[in-house]
């Protein structure tokens, strides 16, 4: 008789993995749904799913030394734009050559905002825009202050620079207008936001119907009121807050998720006796925003639910968090990728002096393999385990392989399809790791062991 059959055996499954990674327990503490590592996977646009990322494919390649610091896109209209370390601007249509629309005013990079029939953008100096409707020129506003942060409220333009405390807002329906007139509401209006707290502003966020002000000290200040600046009221809501830089903070519905020195949390805009409520929302997986961090940046890609992170100076390495699930796993580029950018129908990538398209017909990065692998919960008995067999079931759009890992036991599966392979493998801690270099859905893993 087979050691096998000597004892008692039971099934363990992993499906439904929705918790994406958690680090922050031991590795056979953390649930079933949840992961040690998760490489190179997101959840699937349009479910639950975890599934191997699309691969990166070249549009266009930038001439001479030129490459792309930052993208912006605007649903709407269909313009979009991207910005060089040259410190110029282009407009991009897919398939086509872009259009130089001129030199920015700054060196920071660049924020983006429509209002008016025109982007307005913030860059480090004078504030300018593009009229869309002309295909003309960049034109800067003389008299605008300097900013590098911008958006619209209040049918005014309303920017910022970071490292101030001063907050400004045009004229009512003309982002041009800067002349101050203390008798007249329509006219420029601007604001210290916590004048003497010895901290600056770091990040601005409209949150519904308010302003959120995150500043270096780590206070964060909210603007109430209607249009009408008599109204307008500016209360200091929380503190040691510790924001990581002017690019991690975001609008999520009704609520901002920014990543703080700690980790990543939320504001909350649910009203309790008058403050906004400050949560931690990245307990499970912080270590790997926290770790190394160096001008960590956000990007959005609103259409998958998702906030793509790059935390360190590895422009390699993004965590990728689903605000829906409140999961996050991590992806490794086999290139640089220096700025994220989703539109209508795509994502679109930079890096290397070029532009990808982020898409499911690319299998790797450029020419370069993609490496999946997935780690799932550890299983630990009170002595030796014996795992008896391994059934899998994944899903793929193409025939592929991946390798099922423990200690000694190597054994290749497929992608396509269901599997199941029968073993005598024995280990005091069984800790499976899966790894392909194809792209993948994962349905189950069911391990049937039994304890020695």
């Amino acid at each position: 008789m087979r050691r096998a059959n000597k004892h008692q055996s039971q099934t363990i499954s992993f499906t439904g993995l929705v918790g994406g990674v958690n680090i922050s327990m031991a590795p056979e503490q953390i649930d079933a749904t949840e992961l040690q590592e998760a490489q190179n996977f997101i959840y699937a646009r349009d479910s639950k799913r975890l599934t191997g990322r699309n691969g990166l494919g070249t549009l266009y390649t930038l001439p001479g030394n030129e490459n792309i610091r930052d993208m912006w896109y605007d649903v709407d209209t269909n313009v979009l734009m991207y910005f060089t370390n040259q410190y110029k601007a282009y407009r991009y249509v897919v398939g086509q050559a872009p259009v130089y629309i001129g030199d920015l005013e700054g060196s920071d990079i660049p924020m983006c905002a429509k209002f008016m029939d025109k982007i307005w953008i913030a860059s480090g100096g004078k504030l300018q825009y593009y009229d869309y409707t002309q295909n003309g020129q960049l034109t800067v506003v003389p008299d605008s202050p300097t900013c590098n942060i911008v958006f619209q409220r209040f049918s005014r333009i309303a920017v910022s620079m970071n490292g101030t405390d001063g907050f400004y807002l045009s004229g009512v329906g003309d982002g041009t207008d800067w002349s101050e007139d203390t008798n007249r509401a329509d006219k420029e209006q601007w604001l210290d936001v916590g004048y003497g707290d010895s901290g600056d502003i770091a990040a601005i966020v409209p949150l519904a119907t308010d302003i959120v002000f995150i500043k270096s000290n780590g206070k964060i200040y909210q603007l109430t009121g209607d249009a009408e600046p008599t109204d307008w009221q500016v209360t200091e809501i929380a503190n040691n807050t510790d924001i990581a830089g002017t690019r991690c903070a975001v609008n999520i519905g009704s609520s901002v998720i920014f990543l703080s020195i700690r980790g990543l949390k939320t504001l909350s805009a649910v009203m309790e006796y008058g403050n906004i409520q400050s949560a931690d929302i990245g307990d499970k997986f912080n270590g790997l925003l926290t770790d190394g961090m160096y001008e960590p940046q956000f990007y959005h890609l609103q259409r998958h639910n998702m906030i793509l992170i790059r935390p360190t100076s590895d422009y390699r390495y993004y965590v990728a968090y689903n605000y829906l699930l409140g999961s996050a796993t991590t992806i490794r580029f086999a290139v640089p990728v220096d700025a994220i950018c989703e539109t209508a129908s795509m994502i679109l990538a930079a890096g290397n002096g070029k532009i990808y398209a982020w898409d499911s017909q690319y299998l790797d990065d450029d020419g370069l393999k993609i490496d999946y692998i997935l780690k799932p919960k550890a299983v630990i008995g009170a002595e030796q385990i014996l795992l008896k067999s391994v059934d899998t079931k994944f899903t793929a759009d193409y025939a592929g392989k991946a390798e099922i890992i423990d200690g000694s036991l190597d054994v290749e599966i497929p992608t396509a399809s269901r599997n199941k392979f029968r073993c005598n493998h024995s280990t005091d801690c069984l800790d499976i790791t899966v790894k392909s270099n194809d792209r993948f859905t994962v349905d189950h893993i069911n391990l049937e062991v039994a304890e020695l």
